[in-house]
């Protein structure tokens, strides 16, 4: 949900996203591989115990989404923002590439004039896709053949987890953590 109101402040300040970016890059494939089993197991777990957020682990950020705060639009631009620098940190730990610096070369292929300013006013978040997309298809690439979508979810979901947990029920913020917590350990930021 995203809503206009009056803006709350960062959801992730400086120092505790720069913690979690960093924890983030230090991944290796075997870490990815534990995270994708954890996902696995606690979502046959959740369907064995029926418990509240069954069948959730592996849906990520959108359990938070329905289950949380009504996000103002700056601050759904922010969690756009960190799931590319969530995937750029998993991706530059895989493969020892700056990846940041290698997506701002990315966005020099935007369209320009007026149409490429009117698709940045419409969609401003579009501006990170290719950044996105490049650093997807290093981790795709770093853990070929296996599919690493679930691995990245639950990277995504720690990354929400810190961001949103003070919006979150706790019941939630278990949820997010949960196959983190069991694969690696304590969560970061």
């Amino acid at each position: 949900m995203v809503s206009n109101s009056s803006e709350r402040g960062p959801l992730l300040f400086p120092e505790p996203r720069a913690a979690l970016l960093r924890r983030l890059s230090e991944l290796t494939v075997e870490d990815l591989h534990a995270l994708d089993a954890a996902v696995r197991a606690l979502r046959d777990e959740k369907l064995r115990d029926e418990k509240l957020y069954r069948k959730r682990v592996d849906k990520g950020f959108w359990l938070a989404w329905y289950e949380g705060p009504r996000l103002t639009r700056a601050e759904g631009d922010e969690l756009q923002d960190l799931f590319g620098h969530v995937v750029a940190a998993i991706a530059g730990g895989l493969t020892g590439l700056d990846i940041e610096r290698f997506g701002a070369r990315l966005g020099g292929g935007q369209q320009g004039g007026a149409i490429g300013d009117v698709m940045r006013l419409l969609r401003p978040g579009s501006a990170d896709r290719p950044l996105q997309g490049a650093a997807i298809g290093l981790i795709e690439d770093a853990v070929a053949p296996w599919d690493p979508r679930l691995a990245v979810v639950a990277c995504w979901n720690v990354a929400c987890a810190a961001t949103l947990r003070k919006h979150l029920p706790v019941e939630v913020v278990d949820v997010l953590e949960g196959a983190w917590r069991r694969a690696i350990g304590e969560p970061p930021a």
